[in-house]
């Protein structure tokens, strides 16, 4: 499933050629919780995997989360490692100018490293189209607190291009929606929190 999010290249060509190994949609520019939801939308299977247009999977990557998954009735969502590298277009110092680095290997918690069942998706919900730096933030936290049961792999399952225009890079120093996304999540856990002091607050009267 391709959703072309309001391309202005030749993505849609590129689709033309493939249309008949794959559904595709065209929509207007919605970003990127917008293209995630419109592509969750169109699927039909009980496993789901995304991919942003960047990024690539590692060979075998979903035959071997595919199998982890089925070893385990218990799994729900299995996860793995992220490979950074710097688009070759750029200049080979470019990597080195990013804050954290912008390469190597480390877990990946993100939504292209994850296969996820359809049923523990529909328990945590859509991309939130509120965010845009901090969608991943918002929907972990959703997936941590919606107890859905995830397992880390070792391997690398996704290779992550950095380049000018990444949304991390772009918006680095954009802090706010970052700390809208954390006062949510605070809001949830109170929430979830305050039967359970009222009725303790109840005993002790």
């Amino acid at each position: 499933i391709v959703v072309d999010d309001g391309s202005t290249d030749d993505t849609g060509s590129v689709i033309t050629s493939y249309a008949n190994k794959l559904t595709s949609i065209y929509q207007e520019n919605a970003g990127i919780a917008g293209a995630r939801n419109a592509g969750y939308q169109l699927a039909r299977g009980d496993f789901i995997a995304f991919l942003d247009s960047d990024d690539t999977f590692t060979p075998g990557r979903l035959a071997l989360q595919m199998s982890t998954l089925l070893s385990d009735p218990a799994l729900e969502c299995v996860q793995g490692h992220m490979e950074q590298f710097v688009s070759p277009e750029l200049p080979a110092d470019f990597g080195a100018r990013i804050r954290g680095g912008a390469t190597g290997v480390k877990p990946a918690p993100m939504c292209s490293a994850m296969l996820i069942s359809r049923a523990a998706y529909e328990r945590i919900g859509a991309w939130d189209t509120a965010f845009n730096v901090a969608i991943e933030m918002d929907w972990h936290a959703r997936l941590r607190e919606s107890g859905v049961v995830c397992r880390m792999l070792d391997d690398v399952v996704l290779r992550r291009r950095i380049h000018r225009t990444n949304t991390n890079l772009r918006f680095a120093n954009e802090q706010s929606e970052r700390l809208h996304a954390l006062k949510k999540i605070l809001d949830r856990r109170r929430a979830l929190q305050a039967p359970v002091e009222h009725s303790l607050g109840d005993h002790r009267q």
